[in-house]
């Protein structure tokens, strides 16, 4: 009888574990699929996925050990595609607070955050008091990033442009160009160039000596 028990007892576990990897598995693709999808700003298919995902974890919250990293990790990845649709204002009513424990524990949204600060100063009306203002919430906020990740490459970036930024507009430079996009400002062809003077370098395999291989190489 009690070995009938105890075999019942271990198929009902292996069953709840090999949901669990299903569960987790069927997941990460998803999360897959959208990463891919916002890599091209592709942002409708994302939005949606993350919206359902965040759903269905809604009733963990009262929980916040139960699937903690999975919530905060979508909670990130929506803030990130508000970003890319330009919601700066929405984003600091909504996370503005560095020391909430929604964004505190949460360097991913923090970088996002202090990333939309400085934007939301580029946005605002052409007033060089409000920009330094603004300049001095995204520095502080890349301070906060950088000092929960001393090694975070991007904050430690932004951080000193920020500061070299600010500087010169105590000195008077002219504010950065704020028709720029989030890619940065459009280029231009170069004047009085022919093409035949272009000249077009392509990158070859570090393992391969383009003297012995003809074979052209990506």
């Amino acid at each position: 009888m009690r070995s009938a028990t105890g075999a019942v007892v271990a198929a009902v576990v292996l069953g709840a574990l090999a949901a669990l990897v299903w569960t987790g598995s069927r997941l990460e693709r998803r999360l897959a699929r959208a990463e891919q999808q916002m890599a091209t700003l592709s942002l409708g298919g994302p939005a949606a996925t993350y919206a359902e995902l965040a759903g269905t974890f809604a009733w963990t919250e009262p929980l916040p050990w139960l699937f903690g990293e999975t919530r905060a990790d979508i909670v990130s990845r929506q803030a990130a595609i508000r970003y890319w649709q330009a919601d700066y204002g929405g984003l600091l009513a909504d996370y503005g607070d560095v020391a909430s424990a929604e964004v505190g524990e949460n360097l991913p949204l923090q970088f996002i955050i202090a990333n939309a600060a400085y934007r939301a100063g580029l946005a605002a009306p052409a007033d060089r008091a409000q920009l330094l203002s603004a300049l001095d919430g995204a520095i502080g906020a890349y301070r906060g990033v950088l000092q929960e990740s001393p090694g975070h490459r991007d904050a430690a970036y932004n951080y000193e442009y920020l500061l070299r930024l600010r500087a010169d507009v105590v000195a008077g430079a002219e504010p950065p160009d704020r028709r720029q996009s989030l890619h940065g400002q459009e280029g231009e062809s170069p004047e009085d160039v022919q093409l035949e003077d272009i000249k077009i370098y392509v990158p070859v395999q570090r393992d391969v000596d383009p003297e012995m291989d003809e074979a052209p190489t990506l």
